[in-house]
């Protein structure tokens, strides 16, 4: 536990320590303020991390103060690294009862009588390391790490500065590749279908309560989904609700909770593909282009018998999906079949897929 003191009206800092044997304070300190050094000859103490530390020499009667408690101890000059004085065993067994809670980091005990509680800065264990201190350590240790911290700040780009120059002709000859989709996907061989299990009724979950807020921008992502093409007014006996998910951006995702409809939905078996067995066809590669799509799931259309189950109440209004929505136990499944049989004469040649992630990749 490290508490902050006062030796000769110099701010130190002191670590209370029921593992070391003898009190000891910085040769650092010592120098500084001028302590008298008796001498003892050497002697050697050995260090937390199984190192002898050799010293000379004893500091007797020091004062220190902490938190209003007057402390008179002798103590050995050793170097200490980030830590003015230690207070070992020598002074503790002065102390008679005390009670320690390391979680609190407080240590209560009695001084002349009087109950007193000295309460430990958690701050103080965050300190700086010397230079010193950091060359001693990988001498001993044969290696070691510097880290440094910087805050993250989030900035937004300007649309098109990012793109490279000598890209941005490719992306205009071919820019309706990079169009957002509207309206329904073409008919594929590819829709997703939802088989619930045998004897299933129509399954029905209360629409949640919304804040005024959300139920505005509930209302906005209905409209442009109603504009899209990919939902439709609905009169099916299912109903699952809606969620609003913050994004990171502050925007809002738009989430159907389909927990109560995927608990009665028969699972795919549709092998989903392991990330280290991808990992491994890209030894040897070392050029990648990564492709992500854009609102991939609802490039699938839902089977038409099917569009019923995917039904959604809001505040305002009862909806279904005509494409496949975001939340369904097979949708990943369905998904990545679609993507295996786009790319099937590509796959593992200088292609791989994880579900709306593509990635290409050459050895040259």
């Amino acid at each position: 536990m490290k508490v902050k003191g006062e030796i000769k009206d110099m701010e130190v800092v002191v670590l209370i320590d029921s593992g070391a044997t003898h009190n000891f304070i910085s040769t650092q300190v010592v120098d500084q303020l001028g302590i008298k050094l008796v001498d003892t000859g050497c002697y050697g103490v050995m260090m937390g991390t199984g190192k002898i530390e050799k010293g000379q020499g004893i500091c007797r009667e020091v004062r220190l103060t902490i938190q209003g408690i007057q402390v008179r101890e002798d103590f050995l000059p050793l170097e200490l690294g980030s830590t003015d004085v230690i207070l070992g065993m020598k002074w503790l067994q002065t102390l008679g009862d005390t009670k320690v809670n390391w979680g609190a980091l407080t240590m209560e005990l009695m001084v002349e009588g009087r109950k007193v509680v000295i309460k430990g800065d958690a701050g103080l264990s965050k300190s700086l390391v010397s230079l010193k201190t950091m060359v001693k350590d990988i001498q001993l240790a044969g290696g070691g790490y510097l880290v440094e911290l910087h805050s993250l700040e989030e900035a937004r780009v300007e649309e098109g500065r990012d793109i490279p120059l000598s890209i941005q002709p490719l992306i205009q000859q071919f820019q309706e590749v990079f169009q957002p989709p509207q309206g329904l996907p073409p008919l594929r061989e590819q829709e997703h279908a939802i088989v619930l299990k045998e004897g299933v009724s129509p399954i029905s979950v209360r629409p949640y309560r919304y804040p005024q807020f959300q139920k505005d921008e509930i209302e906005r992502l209905i409209r442009e989904m109603l504009e899209a093409e990919i939902i439709r007014p609905s009169i099916s006996p299912f109903s699952s609700p809606v969620l609003l998910v913050k994004k990171k951006d502050g925007s809002w995702r738009f989430c159907v909770d389909y927990r109560a409809l995927n608990k009665e939905t028969v699972p795919d078996k549709f092998p989903i593909p392991i990330i280290d067995e991808l990992l491994d066809e890209l030894s040897g590669t070392v050029i990648f282009s990564k492709i992500d799509l854009k609102s991939g799931y609802h490039q699938i259309r839902m089977k038409k018998e099917d569009v019923p189950k995917t039904a959604f109440r809001t505040h305002e209004g009862h909806y279904e999906f005509l494409v496949m929505p975001f939340g369904l136990t097979n949708a990943p499944a369905t998904f990545q079949a679609l993507m295996n049989k786009v790319f099937k004469p590509y796959l593992r040649r200088f292609v791989l897929v994880f579900f709306d992630d593509i990635l290409v990749y050459s050895r040259t």
